[in-house]
Order: C-alpha cells, then structure tokens, then sequence
C-alpha cells in the first residue's frame, strides 16, 4: 500500500444536503431537525467501529450495490488503484461530514459553478455566480448545529487544493478560467 495525498481536489463536496429555499423558510425547526439528523449519520458514517455496519447496508442492491469490502475499504480511505490489488491511502479520500466538511461552503458552490462555466455548460455572469454561491447556506447550518470549527491541519489556502491550475477565488471566477482553455461555448441566448 502507498501513502499518497488526494489526486484531484483536496477539499470537494461529496454530496449536498438540498431543499427548496420557500420550503427552508415555511419549515425552519424541521429543517433544523433534517440537518441534525443528517449530521449524526454523517458522524455515524465516519466513526470507523460502524464501518462493517455502514457496508453492509450501503452494499444493497437499491443502494449503492458493491461488495461490503468494497465499500468498507473505500469508507476508510484505501482505494484500489491498480488491478493488482494496490490501494492507496488517505483519510481524505472520502470525508463525509468529518473536520467541518458537511458545512456548506460557497467557495465550493462557486467552483463547481467555475467548472460547469469552463465546460460550456453555462455561460459566466456575476448573477449566476452569486444564485450558485447562495444555495450552499452555511447560516442554516450553523443555527441548526453551531459554527463546526474543527478543519484539516493542511487545509488548502484556497478552500479547494485542486491538483491543476491556478489558486481559485471565488470572488473571481473569470480570472480562474482565463487560465483554461474553454471546451465548449455556451450558445448565447435568443433575446
């Protein structure tokens, strides 16, 4: 087995915790009960004495549907990289809620939005840029949990550590994807 940092992005969004926004404000102590409930099974997941429990139930056909071992080797970190049988290991390989990761962040919100701009699968306006940054509401969160202050010690200075190209701001998306070159333009709308 090789030690080997995360290949592409050293902090990304694994999966997004979503409601409407009207349903958020009609509904807010279920929401707040939603992201509580969600927080313990984050925490559930992670704690690796649940792990066999976690693959087992993840391993169901309507679920995920692999092998336990699969899953349990994947929940802890150890990722097959080779037919042989060579895993590599990084606990930062999958992070499910741990150090603060299931706290929306809209630095992740504005990069993901970078990359469906870069793609062509959007066209790049500072109304887009901020509707996207302004779904991943850490003010729900944190009136529902409290601020989560625990962070990785190598946390990246950018908030996303990805594996190519220049440091990304969120405030400044076009100069990121000036740096790269755009596969495919979005088609310019018919006014």
């Amino acid at each position: 087995m090789s030690r080997k940092k995360v290949e592409i992005l050293a902090r990304a969004v694994e999966k997004v915790l979503a409601v409407r926004d009207r349903w958020a404000r009609e509904n807010p102590d279920l929401l707040a009960r939603l992201v509580r409930a969600h927080d313990r099974a984050a925490a559930f997941v992670e704690d690796h004495t649940n792990l066999d429990e976690v693959a087992e139930i993840l391993a169901a056909p309507n679920r995920v549907g692999v092998t336990p071992e699969v899953t349990r080797r994947t929940l802890a970190g150890h990722m097959k990289v080779a037919p042989d049988g060579t895993t590599r290991f990084d606990d930062r390989s999958l992070l499910v809620g741990r150090n603060g990761t299931s706290r929306p962040d809209s630095t992740q919100a504005a990069w993901l939005y970078a990359q469906i701009v870069r793609w062509g699968q959007a066209p790049l306006s500072a109304e887009l840029l901020d509707a996207a940054k302004a779904v991943f509401r850490a003010d729900l969160f944190d009136a529902a949990l409290g601020a989560q202050g625990a962070k990785f010690a190598d946390e990246p200075y950018d908030g996303i550590g990805a594996f190519a190209g220049p440091p990304f701001d969120p405030n400044d998306v076009k100069a990121h994807l000036a740096a790269w070159e755009i596969k495919r333009s979005f088609p310019k709308s018919r006014s």
